[in-house]
């Protein structure tokens, strides 16, 4: 078993597929995260691309585990790393522009460290995460924070009881309070380490995962925020892909699905890329012809 936890890597988003002179080594339980036009990974654990160009990003400082999750903030020229398995330091910043790892020391309490949690970033300075796992591998953790990019200041959120995970809870982020969302049509068998995107049109894409027998998944559900309606995403030409503990990552009107694992100790350098400008159907593609609008 080892960590992958020297580098970042990042690649830039081409019009079609090439071949790379630098392929990353297979992982899962990493993270990802869309800065400009690049889309930067970090971590990972190999238990046991050939694709588009990478570019190995040396740098210096401190790094940390796999598990962590990540999120840009400050003046969007930041990677914010938090937790992580047996991580040092809970929350570090990543200069873009001069390769730099940075331990942040927040003012006041800070989240106790865990992995295999969400982020997600609001109100352009705000971060939120929720759950996670202790280091000791107990019960999951069940609170949640706000961490502000602009102060480096961490917040426990005053929202209380969230919902069980049986439950599809939502969280208000102008009130700081939980709610639980009501849903009709089928729902997606229950599972973990799936990965998750937000359209623009107001889709919530979800795609692999686990359950507990272990069964990967390789369906595709979608949650139409509108309607609050779940239907099975019907994908027009199915490749038999199984994945998780994987990331994905939404560009345009493409999903970019990024190694992970499937099944036992098979992990993938893989990247995969889904269509997913059809709301009644999705398509596995091997090219990327990018918004003229938003690559100039």
């Amino acid at each position: 078993m080892s960590y992958f936890s020297l580098y970042i890597f990042a690649f830039l988003l081409n019009i079609s597929f090439t071949f790379a002179k630098f392929v990353p080594p297979p992982r899962t339980r990493h993270t990802s995260v869309l800065v400009d036009k690049k889309l930067y990974f970090f971590g990972g654990i190999d238990e046991n691309y050939t694709a588009l160009p990478w570019n190995k990003l040396t740098s210096t400082g401190v790094l940390q585990n796999y598990g962590a999750s990540a999120c840009n903030g400050g003046n969007n020229n930041d990677l914010f790393i938090f937790g992580g398995y047996e991580s040092e330091s809970f929350t570090i910043k990543y200069d873009i522009n001069n390769k730099h790892w940075t331990n942040i020391t927040s003012s006041g309490k800070e989240p106790i460290n865990r992995f295999s949690f969400s982020c997600a970033k609001f109100n352009n300075r705000l971060i939120t995460i929720f759950a996670g796992f202790p280091d000791d591998g107990a019960d999951s953790i069940n609170d949640l924070w706000i961490f502000d990019s602009f102060k480096l200041k961490w917040t426990l959120s005053n929202a209380s009881n969230a919902p069980q995970t049986s439950i599809l809870p939502l969280y208000d982020t102008a009130s700081d309070t939980w709610k639980s969302l009501n849903t009709s049509g089928p729902t997606p068998p229950s599972r973990t380490d799936f990965s998750a995107v937000l359209t623009s049109d107001k889709r919530i894409i979800i795609f692999g995962g686990q359950n507990d027998f272990p069964s990967v998944f390789g369906d595709l559900w979608i949650l139409d925020i509108a309607t609050n309606k779940w239907s099975v995403g019907k994908i027009s030409n199915p490749n038999g892909l199984t994945l998780y503990s994987h990331t994905a990552t939404l560009v345009d009107n493409y999903m970019i699905v990024a190694f992970g694992s499937y099944g036992g100790n098979n992990i993938t350098s893989t990247i995969y890329l889904l269509d997913v400008s059809k709301r009644d159907s999705y398509t596995w593609v091997t090219k990327f012809i990018p918004n003229t609008t938003n690559f100039k």
